[in-house]
């Protein structure tokens, strides 16, 4: 007797697409101390509010969101703490991820990484931040996934759309020279060379490089990168179905 092997669900829930729309907003710039009005976001959004109020708490347990008794939610200020937390985090968890992939990349994965390392460099050229966050992400997964640790891989994710936020902020008030590909240019070596250690080391390089670029703009920072942003800012509407 056969085994059938159902095909993965794709279909997402109302509170799935809301919290994503609602991550991705934030991530991508959505200014901090925005109100988050539970009525407004379920009318942007077209859903009720109890999606809303499920994607809340969610983004609130991941410090995207604070939220206040009888005040409401607003998008979490941006701390140094909190992004000094989250490179830590991220030094271990990729570095782990960097050390046991990278002697595992093929030639067809040096070749995709140099592909990507070539484009994250024009990117920089252009000042192009999304162009930027996507190739070196590619670029980077090429040595995470072959260290065949699916779990892992999920944990990096988590940790870098959280620091996403940070990096964007900073360039959007003037700090586009956090954009380098030199600690990448390194990383890329220890690849070819299946140096497992030598991966770890750039890749901890660029995140204290990174880190002290965005201390250094926050402290100096009122979080006001865009103009009005202490204003509430629109909610774009996304394709939602209850």
């Amino acid at each position: 007797m056969s085994v059938v092997r159902p095909e993965p669900l794709t279909i997402r829930s109302a509170e799935d697409q809301v919290y994503e729309a609602l991550r991705d907003q934030i991530i991508h710039g959505l200014a901090p101390l925005t109100p988050l009005r539970l009525n407004h976001l379920a009318a942007s959004l077209a859903v009720s509010t109890m999606p809303v109020r499920v994607a809340l708490r969610r983004l609130e347990s991941e410090g995207l969101v604070t939220t206040l008794p009888r005040r409401g939610s607003r998008v979490a200020p941006l701390r140094v703490e909190d992004i000094e937390e989250i490179q830590m985090m991220r030094s271990r968890i990729e570095g782990l991820a960097a050390r046991t992939g990278a002697p595992n990349v093929d030639e067809v994965g040096l070749a995709e990484m140099r592909r990507h390392l070539a484009s994250l460099q024009k990117s920089i050229k252009s000042k192009d931040i999304d162009g930027y966050v996507a190739h070196l992400r590619a670029f980077e997964d090429v040595c995470y996934q072959a260290s065949g640790w699916p779990r892992l891989t999920r944990m990096v994710e988590d940790l870098r759309r959280s620091a996403e936020r940070y990096l964007r902020i900073a360039v959007a008030g003037g700090g586009d020279s956090v954009l380098t590909s030199r600690f990448w240019e390194r990383f890329y070596d220890a690849v070819e060379a299946k140096d497992g250690a030598a991966a770890e080391g750039a890749l901890n390089e660029a995140l204290m490089w990174t880190l002290e670029w965005i201390r250094e703009y926050l402290t100096g920072s009122d979080q006001n990168p865009v103009p009005n942003a202490n204003k509430p800012q629109r909610v774009a509407k996304a394709t939602t179905k209850q």
